[in-house]
């Protein structure tokens, strides 16, 4: 099963559109740096921490080889926090998938040869698995681009809803 080491942008996002509990039975292990868990989760509207854990959220630390360069990223991008840092390394470490909708963390995946994917992809797995029916994926996305808070590329977003207004 493939993992995806989620950053707190997309499931803040996905659970602002109270579906979260759908991602989750997607065919993903999904999985945020220990850090995160406990730093950086804490508005996440309906859903509790312990929600995250009953879905199957799966929680990874770093052993010392991992934090290294999780420190060695932090100090060659300055721009990135530690907790980003963490969940970089641990895609790197073993080989998973990172999501994320910050546009540094992205380049700093493309440029380590991490794969990497955003919101919109999440939502195009849960559409294409029927976990969200075209009404709920059009209603998401309307939300999403009225959110002035929300991370996910304008562009990409005004392409998305045309394609599902056709």
């Amino acid at each position: 099963m493939q993992v995806l080491v989620s950053d707190s942008s997309v499931l803040i996002e996905i659970a602002k559109r109270e579906v979260l509990d759908r991602m989750f039975t997607l065919d993903f292990q999904f999985t945020v740096p220990d850090i995160l868990f406990e730093e950086e989760l804490i508005d996440l509207g309906r859903y509790s921490r312990q929600d995250l854990l009953d879905f199957g959220l799966s929680v990874g630390s770093l052993e010392p080889e991992g934090v290294a360069t999780a420190v060695a990223y932090q100090d060659r991008r300055r721009a990135l926090s530690m907790v980003d840092c963490f969940a970089l390394a641990l895609a790197r470490r073993h080989g998973y998938t990172l999501l994320s909708e910050d546009r540094r963390m992205r380049a700093c995946a493309a440029e380590e040869g991490i794969l990497h994917h955003g919101v919109l992809w999440v939502v195009d797995q849960m559409l294409g698995a029927a976990l969200l029916s075209a009404a709920e994926t059009l209603a998401a996305l309307e939300a999403m681009k009225a959110d002035p808070r929300c991370p996910v590329s304008r562009q990409e977003l005004a392409l998305r809803l045309q394609q599902l207004n056709r």
